[in-house]
């Protein structure tokens, strides 16, 4: 018999530190074991408990100095842990490469854990989620208009497109949406999808306008103009010139874009009372 600690739990205990052992979440160690969540972390505080220490992380790496840890080091109630007469030797630089590994399986289940926790906040509250899209797009809008700048007016169509599009969408589908679609998910579309006119418009510079001369643009308060131009020593490079007086045009975009999404959200629910009353 060595000197090795013994920290002795009951089945359901150990049961939970298997599961944790595989870099599960709390909600992922309830499911598998039909259990809830607060059941979870009151079996957690007993471990860390008996096992005298003070997180998650702790407890990985006391469990993480055994070849086994889940057999080796913890037991059910009432057995005798016996390795035989075989010495523990020092891992050396394993044990430190296990460390570093079990430590950074922790911070990822702990951001994994974090979004979890982020969407199903955000989902259960729809209000808050829809302010954040409406947001997201308004920010990214405006950077593209007065920081960015676009240059063809087939951007700024195309721009106006992916809003109403998106505007229009959202409020045809919000409910399904918000039930089965990563809130996460979208919030980044409601950068991705308008940054797509920015793209074409950089595109467009960077082929055909550099073969075309210049172009020329005002639409409202915003007028740019570009073109390639020849310096002293030779080379080609692009020269780009933006102004903006005001925000009307953004301001504009914004009304348009929640209008639509309440008209429609407005129209869909009325059509859905309409389906489902009775003839």
């Amino acid at each position: 018999m060595n000197d090795e600690k013994v920290f002795p739990l009951s089945k359901r205990e150990k049961d939970v530190v298997g599961l944790l052992l595989q870099g599960k979440s709390n909600k992922q160690i309830a499911l598998a074991l039909g259990l809830s969540e607060r059941t979870i972390e009151f079996h957690l505080n007993n471990i860390y408990t008996k096992m005298q220490v003070g997180s998650r992380v702790e407890l990985i790496l006391l469990l993480g100095k055994t070849a086994n840890p889940v057999e080796s080091t913890v037991v059910l109630d009432g057995e005798i842990l016996d390795n035989g007469n075989q010495p523990v030797s020092p891992r050396g630089a394993k044990l430190w490469r296990d460390t570093f590994s079990l430590i950074r399986k922790e911070v990822a289940m702990t951001i994994r854990i974090s979004f979890e926790e982020l969407e199903n906040y955000l989902r259960g509250r729809p209000a808050l989620l829809g302010f954040l899209l409406f947001s997201t797009a308004s920010l990214t809008t405006r950077f593209m208009l007065t920081e960015l700048g676009l240059y063809h007016w087939a951007t700024y169509a195309l721009l106006g497109i992916i809003l109403a599009a998106g505007s229009i969408t959202l409020g045809m589908l919000w409910k399904a949406l918000n039930e089965k679609f990563n809130p996460l998910m979208l919030l980044a579309l409601t950068v991705l999808l308008p940054l797509t006119a920015a793209v074409f418009d950089q595109i467009y510079l960077n082929t055909i306008l550099r073969n075309g001369g210049q172009i020329a643009t005002s639409i409202a308060n915003i007028s740019t103009q570009a073109a390639w131009l020849v310096s002293p020593e030779g080379y080609n490079y692009l020269h780009t010139e933006r102004h903006a007086t005001s925000d009307a045009l953004w301001w504009l975009t914004n009304l348009s874009a929640a209008l639509l999404f309440l008209l429609t959200s407005i129209s869909s629910k009325r059509l859905n009372r309409q389906d489902i009353s009775p003839t």
